[in-house]
């Protein structure tokens, strides 16, 4: 049994599909099956189950998974250490939206005015994505809301920012309502598994009969605010993205009577991550430059 072994299946898992894992490999397909055929053999229990011509992993694969992924992890960790000996490695950043949308270039621009050569890769996505690459080891560091598998990573609360409203300057809403109203105006939100979500998600847990009328869901921030100037309906996104447009008079702030919502951004890595040298530069900076205070 070898590491190729352990990648195949790895990547069969999260491809979920023998076609796809052969095209991200760059192997032929009956070679990714042969592959899939000794692990079972080697291993003496089904790995996979084939039902109308889908792929569907079994419990033992299930289980089997775990391993692989934590020894091709500490795998690729010891290239790093030992890449680090002799050079500065790139780091690996990722962030949410609302992050990469206002904050983030001006904290790699600080990083890289200290550290000019130590490379940074960024990834913008929602916090739900940002979370499964930290686990595979895809991402060294992140920008993002709290975890929810909170047990496996290190997370450092780095800064707050409140949520807010927002609607078109001739939007016919006041600049406060009740809470109630929100049953009624159209809302713009962000997707599933995004953090700007949350407040929305929590009024809803609150309240069992709120059925709230979403009209547009995006992964694009801009996309939402470009709906919002239009009159399409009510924004709801981090206030520090949308601070821009209500000092400009694009959009105005609409606020809910004795109702706040606050969302926590935090500096999240796992928990079992060898940080080379460029990694605890990076992680120093943060500590010194930033805290909870920053918005």
């Amino acid at each position: 049994m070898t590491l190729r072994h352990f990648h195949i299946f790895s990547t069969v898992c999260k491809k979920e599909s023998i076609t796809k894992a052969a095209e991200e490999l760059n192997m032929a397909q009956p070679a990714v099956s042969f592959a899939i055929r000794e692990l079972e053999s080697y291993y003496g229990t089904k790995l996979f189950e084939r039902m109308n011509r889908r792929l569907y992993i079994t419990d033992a694969g299930k289980q089997l998974l775990v391993y692989a992924d934590s020894v091709l992890a500490q795998c690729n960790e010891a290239k790093d250490v030992l890449s680090d000996i002799n050079a500065m490695t790139q780091i690996r950043l990722g962030a949410n939206v609302s992050v990469g949308n206002s904050w983030l270039q001006n904290c790699i621009d600080g990083f890289e005015k200290i550290h000019p050569e130590i490379p940074i890769y960024t990834s913008v996505q929602n916090s739900s994505q940002l979370e499964k690459q930290l686990l595979y080891n895809n991402l060294d560091f992140a920008f993002m809301d709290e975890p929810k598998e909170e047990k496996h990573f290190i997370c450092k609360l780095i800064c707050k920012d409140e949520m807010a409203l927002a609607c078109a300057s001739e939007y016919p809403l006041s600049s406060v309502i009740k809470l109630d109203d929100l049953y009624q105006v159209p809302l713009l939100i962000r997707e599933t598994g995004s953090g700007s979500r949350k407040p929305l998600e929590q009024i809803m847990n609150y309240h069992a009969n709120y059925h709230p009328n979403i009209v547009m869901e995006s992964i694009s921030t801009m996309s939402l605010i470009e709906a919002c100037k239009s009159g399409r309906g009510v924004l709801i996104l981090p206030k520090s993205v949308l601070l821009p447009f209500f000092e400009n008079n694009i959009l105005k702030e609409v606020h809910i009577n004795d109702q706040t919502f606050e969302r926590n951004y935090f500096l999240v890595y796992h928990k079992s991550k060898f940080l080379t040298r460029s990694m605890q530069s990076f992680r120093e900076y943060i500590d010194t430059e930033y805290s909870c205070s920053f918005q």
